[in-house]
């Protein structure tokens, strides 16, 4: 400005204008890179939302995946369970069915008479069951000293 006149000159004026000009083109420079940013983010939030989206379908498919196990485990418990009562069930009739048989057989051996002093005569290799019967009873009759 003029320095003893009150009224500012075209000069002043118009370096004012050139500075306000300057200022505004700055302005207009950093607007226009926050537009460019606006643009990216508005991409930027577009592909978060598509990652998003994705990432949720996916989840939900872990989802069904991981209660589809959880329901093959249940029932691997159950079966493995049933299978438990089922082996505690046969193992005792396992044991069952051996003291039946250790009581036939000592049955069958309490029944069964071994006669030892008799001569054998057997170099055919099969002594007929009536030679057997002739044998045993003449032996008895000996052991026993009946007439």
């Amino acid at each position: 400005m003029a320095e003893n006149s009150a009224e500012p000159t075209n000069r002043d004026i118009m370096i004012l204008l050139q500075n306000v000009s300057g200022r505004l083109e700055v302005m207009e420079k950093k607007m226009g890179a926050i537009e460019s940013i606006e643009k990216r983010m508005g991409a930027l939030e577009k592909d978060i939302n598509k990652l998003w989206v994705a990432i949720d379908e996916r989840v939900q498919k872990v989802d069904q995946r991981v209660t589809h196990l959880e329901d093959k485990v249940d029932g691997a418990d159950i079966h493995a369970a049933q299978l438990s009562e089922r082996m505690q069930e046969l193992e005792k009739e396992r044991d069952t069915l051996r003291d039946n048989v250790s009581y036939l057989q000592s049955q069958t051996m309490r029944n069964n008479l071994i006669f030892t002093g008799g001569a054998e005569d057997n170099t055919t290799g099969n002594e007929q069951p009536e030679i057997t019967k002739r044998k045993l009873r003449q032996h008895l009759q000996d052991a026993f000293d009946c007439p």
